[in-house]
């Protein structure tokens, strides 16, 4: 009987530990599989030191070269408009005439009060001289006469320059009623006819001429501010023409503002055209392509290497197997290199395909890497 008990016991014994054998290997397996699963495949790129330059297209503007509203100088009517819209003119050209009789008149008797006083002013000189002469024969002529005689020639001096300038005003201003052009260009507008009163007391409804210089234009554009410091003066742009599709011209920056709008933080950019022919109108629209040259010296990333997210934006390097996220800034980007900035090196390893599961500190197995990147 004590036999087959202590059979008993040693069945129940041996069934209990074949569990606890199952139960450890069960676990062990259990381990191992998560110990699979924490295991990620990751690829690498490298940091490196060269420049990137971003081809950006941005809308433009064409403006005449020159351009001027001619608003009437003098009082008066308009006797004669000799250009109308459309007009080609030279510089100098006569544009309009226009006609002020009293003007006229007072420009005449200024020349009258001029020429009287030159004239009296001669006969002082001369009174004054003789006077002067005389003065050498001692007890002839008094010293108080010639110092009168020298008064009145200085006086009379006073008066003939006083006309002169009065005459050399009037003469300006009947200049004024010939209207020339200040330089080549085209008649643009036009808003006045012949009998019409003009003048700084006549209110009008907008310049008797407007003139434009459109043998040259100038393209401008507003360049934004991440992109205007990689720009350099005289570097070629090209640029194409929402009204002539199909065609494509080039030119180059002229000049550059050195300021940025502070609304919209931009700086303004012209770039000279040549229109020769005058197929280019002021007012289209073109569409520009810069092609900035990058940061010197900067260091750049696989674009698939940049993580975005609501904290910003870094990249994971890789130290010692371990993961180390790093903050950066982005500077410009070209096909699959983007140009950033913050605490990197030339030949720092970064992870080129994160996982939002990874942490900082994270454990990368490089050979499996290694392996799973062949």
């Amino acid at each position: 009987m004590k036999n087959r008990s202590y059979k008993c016991l040693a069945l129940a014994f041996g069934i209990a530990v074949l569990n606890a054998c199952s139960s450890s290997e069960s676990a062990e397996n259990k381990t191992s599989e998560k110990r699979v699963k924490k295991t990620v495949s990751v690829k690498f790129g490298t940091v490196t030191l060269q420049k990137v330059g971003q081809h950006i297209q941005l809308p433009g503007e064409f403006l005449a070269f020159q351009e001027v509203n001619i608003y009437p100088k003098a009082d008066g009517f308009v006797e004669k408009v000799l250009v109308d819209r459309g007009s080609p003119v030279r510089k100098g050209q006569v544009l309009m005439v226009l006609e002020a009789p009293e003007t006229e008149e007072q420009l005449v008797a200024a020349r009258s009060n001029y020429l009287k006083a030159k004239a009296m002013l001669v006969a002082s000189q001369e009174h004054y001289k003789r006077l002067k002469a005389s003065a050498g024969i001692r007890g002839s002529v008094s010293a108080l006469d010639l110092e009168s005689a020298n008064a009145k020639m200085m006086s009379d001096s006073a008066a003939a320059m006083g006309e002169q300038a009065n005459f050399g005003a009037l003469t300006t201003i009947k200049s004024y009623l010939i209207v020339r052009a200040p330089f080549d260009g085209v008649i643009t507008e036009r808003n006045v006819h012949p009998g019409a009163l003009v003048g700084s007391g006549v209110r009008l409804q907008g310049p008797m001429l407007m003139l434009q210089q459109q043998n040259r234009l100038r393209l401008v554009v507003d360049v934004p501010e991440t992109y205007s410091v990689a720009l350099k003066q005289g570097k070629e742009v090209t640029f194409t023409i929402n009204a002539m599709p199909g065609k494509q011209f080039k030119g180059k920056i002229s000049r550059r503002s050195g300021n940025m709008n502070q609304k919209f933080r931009s700086e303004t950019v012209e770039i000279d055209v040549a229109n020769a022919g005058r197929e280019i109108k002021p007012g289209m629209y073109a569409e520009v392509v810069f092609a900035p040259e990058g940061t010197q010296g900067s260091l750049t990333v696989p674009s698939s290497s940049v993580v975005t997210s609501t904290e910003g934006q870094y990249v994971i390097k890789v130290v010692d197997g371990k993961t180390e996220f790093v903050e950066i800034r982005k500077g410009m980007q070209e096909d699959d290199l983007t140009e950033v900035f913050g605490a990197l090196r030339e030949g720092d390893k970064v992870v080129t395909n994160p996982r939002d599961d990874m942490k900082n500190g994270t454990t990368i197995d490089i050979m499996k890497n290694d392996e799973s990147s062949q």
